[in-house]
C-alpha cells in the first residue's frame, strides 16, 4: 500500500513537468513522450495548445495527491484506513488524467484551421 502514495504523486508530477514543458515549447512533439492523443500531434500548434491547457489540471491533481498521500501516510496506520486511502488516491489520480487529456484534445482542436 505504502508504494501507492509515492508512485502515484511521482507519476503525476512526471505528467505535470511533460505537460508544461510541452505547452512552454521545450518538449517538442515526438511519438514517445507527452499527451499523444490525436488532437495534440495534429501539429505543432496544436501540441503546444494541448499541453498548454493540461498543465493546470496535471499540476492540481500533483497537489491533491500529495496532500492525499501524506494524509494517508500520516493519519492511517491501520491496513482498512490505508486501503481507504489508496483507493481515494488512486481516483484522483485517474480524475486528473482524464481531465488533462480533455482539455487537451479541446485546446489543440482549437488551433485546427477550418478550409
Amino acid at each position: 500500500m505504502i508504494v501507492i502514495f509515492f508512485a502515484l504523486p511521482l507519476a503525476t508530477l512526471f505528467i505535470a513537468v511533460l505537460s508544461q514543458l510541452g505547452g512552454n515549447g521545450v518538449l517538442k512533439r515526438n511519438g514517445f513522450l507527452g499527451l499523444r492523443i490525436p488532437s495534440t500531434m495534429y501539429s505543432d500548434d496544436a501540441w503546444r495548445a494541448g499541453h498548454h491547457a493540461a498543465a493546470l489540471p496535471a499540476w492540481i491533481g500533483f497537489v491533491a495527491i500529495t496532500v492525499a498521500a501524506i494524509i494517508g501516510l500520516v493519519l492511517f496506520k491501520s491496513d482498512s484506513g490505508s486501503a481507504t486511502v489508496s483507493i481515494v488516491v488512486g481516483a484522483i489520480f485517474l480524475i486528473t488524467l482524464i481531465w488533462a487529456v480533455i482539455v487537451a484534445s479541446f485546446a489543440a482542436r482549437s488551433t485546427e484551421v477550418v478550409h
